[in-house]
């Protein structure tokens, strides 16, 4: 056997390696694009279900009942103002994680979509509307500026 170039060994052996991290740079970008799926369906379903929750509850009994008094604009007592209240807060801070999730491509498109309908039919409510205007401050600003542009038409 005659002399052995290292050199070409050398080379060989830098081709191998630069193979490998290839391949395990590919690797990791197809599990990275699995699981930022995988994230984004779980992220939708967890929203699902705080709606689902949530609407459900806001059909039963005495919440029920201000909401439709609130809707038909009917004077409501200082409990029932709470208990709205607390009902509209729940409902913006809901609204909000829905709008800061599609806004990080996290949220079907779609979903998004159907929800903004039902925030427009939201904002037509003169009490709700009311609301909004003296509560908006504690909402980060982006989500304001959707919510006021919601209220104005756009």
């Amino acid at each position: 056997m005659g002399d052995v170039n290292w050199n070409m060994i050398g080379a060989l052996a830098e081709l191998f390696g630069a193979i490998g991290v290839f391949a395990s740079l590919f690797y990791l970008a197809v599990q990275l694009k699995f699981n930022a799926a995988e994230t984004r369906d779980a992220t939708i379903q967890s929203i699902m279900e705080l709606a689902i929750h949530f609407r459900a509850e806001s059909y039963k009994g005495e919440l029920a009942e201000i909401r439709m008094k609130a809707n038909s604009d009917e004077a409501l007592t200082p409990l029932e103002s709470v208990k709205l209240e607390g009902y509209l807060s729940a409902l913006f801070e809901l609204t909000e994680l829905v709008f800061v999730q599609h806004r990080k491509g996290k949220l079907d498109p779609e979903y998004f979509d159907a929800w903004e309908l039902r925030t427009k039919a939201v904002m037509s409510v003169p009490r709700i509307q009311q609301f909004w205007s003296k509560t908006k401050m504690g909402y980060r600003r982006s989500f304001v500026e959707y919510i006021d542009g919601i209220m104005n038409g756009h």
